[in-house]
């Protein structure tokens, strides 16, 4: 059994729902030992959507599919795991509520344009990668996230990943990805004119790209973000998220943005819909109790104190199971949250401690996620020697903050959120901390060099 019918099997053996299992089984029998060909492609791809639109499946099971054509990917030479995003799919659509404003601005553009970009915009912690993971989980489209943390977010990445998804979802006769698919959009273009070909009346492909803010881009010869194509064929559609800064994005498609700061009422009933669900955690619902607050109270409490920003709950909540809130109010906001943290790991105190504020801010100037032994090199300069042990004492003390990615040499670290890596960049915690980002990234490039010439660093 190959590694395609073996995932379908062991995620069919998984499930209790006997519809759910006949279902993978059915896809799972255009799978045969040794024979993944084009015609297969099709039944994946196709049977992949079907499946997910007739079946409500947990994130979990579609991170499953969403690997299925990972696997398939590497028949076309690609690294199977380099690209494998459905756990993180899958973690971002795990309790994901409400929305529905943002699905019917979705339906209604796709409904009405005969193909186009759909950009779904807003402030930093406000779901936009949770929306577009749960609309992956929803429809079983193709799919690519930028993500800094994982290092993914290079233009050639994007376009390795995506083209050769389109290839296998919609069983195209290419049987590699010539070199030239990844310098410039080309290669996607001609791909989306065969797929749109191929599309019944009514039809869709849709591609979800999240996090375009997080690419990183330089001029290309003023080129589209990620080579996007500035015109599409028929049935196609690019749903997107971004924050609210400007980008290198100029397009003849029909295009359409909707921008969840401009939906308060909404979002706050969204929050309260997901507090009300948090408050079924006996921990939280005895906070509430013991601060003289009801559940009704304790949910429009704490929706206040977010702002309707999702990234503080995720953070303030975890803290009032653990008791951190017992006697003090949480934090008024997400900032707050952030500058309360810093306080609490003393990094407001005099004198400064040093070592551990350049560990923090060379972690937050990786450009790819490090080790404990790399980000000490890096942040070892002529005037201060940081060694590994104190690495690992700041990455416990704000694992909360950080990702942490398995490597076969160890784990690597990076911020989890780009709303941290913004709060470490304000001119006020800048200027707290007393530290020169500049001279940072020069000590980290003159490191990184050594490492290339093979020098001692």
């Amino acid at each position: 059994m190959n590694d395609v019918a073996q995932a379908l099997s062991e995620l069919a053996e998984r499930t209790d729902d006997p519809v759910v299992q006949r279902a993978l089984q059915a896809l799972g029998s255009a799978i045969t030992v040794g024979d993944i060909s084009h015609s297969t492609g099709v039944a994946i791809g196709s049977n992949i959507r079907l499946v997910v639109n007739r079946i409500d499946l947990s994130p979990e099971a579609v991170a499953t599919l969403a690997n299925v054509r990972s696997v398939l990917g590497a028949t076309l030479g690609l690294d199977p795991n380099r690209y494998r995003q459905g756990t993180y799919i899958a973690g971002k659509a795990r309790d994901f509520v409400g929305r529905d404003y943002v699905w019917q601005a979705v339906e209604r553009f796709f409904a009405s344009q005969p193909n186009g970009y759909l950009t779904v915009e807003g402030d930093p912690g406000m779901g936009k990668s949770a929306i577009l993971a749960e609309y992956v989980r929803r429809t079983g489209c193709i799919a690519h996230f930028n993500v800094r943390a994982h290092g993914i977010f290079h233009a050639e990445q994007f376009l390795e990943s995506v083209c050769a998804q389109i290839i296998v979802d919609c069983g195209l006769p290419q049987a590699t990805l010539p070199p030239e698919a990844t310098r410039d959009g080309a290669f996607l273009s001609a791909l989306l004119e065969q797929a749109s070909a191929q599309l019944s009346p009514g039809e869709r492909l849709v591609i979800a790209v999240d996090a375009l803010d997080e690419v990183q881009w330089d001029d290309r010869g003023g080129a589209n973000i990620l080579y996007l194509p500035t015109v599409l064929p028929r049935g196609v559609y690019l749903l997107l998220t971004r924050r609210r800064v400007d980008l290198p994005f100029r397009i003849d498609a029909p295009q359409d943005v909707v921008d969840l700061m401009e939906h308060p009422t909404e979002n706050r009933a969204d929050v309260e819909l997901y507090l009300r669900r948090r408050m079924a955690n006996p921990a939280i619902r005895a906070w509430a109790k013991n601060k003289g607050m009801s559940v009704p109270e304790g949910v429009r409490y704490l929706a206040d104190r977010s702002e309707s920003n999702f990234m503080y709950l995720h953070h303030v909540l975890p803290e009032i199971v653990k008791g951190t809130y017992d006697e003090d109010a949480p934090p008024a906001n997400l900032e707050e949250y952030y500058w309360d943290h810093w306080r609490r790991m003393g990094m407001n105190v005099h004198p400064l401690p040093r070592t551990k504020l350049r560990i923090m801010y060379v972690i937050c100037e990786l450009p790819l996620p490090g080790s404990a032994d790399r980000i000490a090199r890096y942040a070892t300069d002529e005037r201060l020697h940081v060694d590994e042990l104190a690495v690992l004492e700041v990455l416990d003390e704000w694992s909360e903050f950080l990702h942490e990615q398995p490597f076969p040499d160890g784990p690597r670290y990076s911020l989890y959120h780009a709303s941290f890596h913004d709060f470490l960049h304000k001119q006020r915690t800048v200027q707290a901390s007393e530290v020169n980002v500049d001279e940072i990234r020069g000590s980290m490039g003159r490191n990184l060099l050594k490492e290339m010439r093979g020098d001692e660093v």
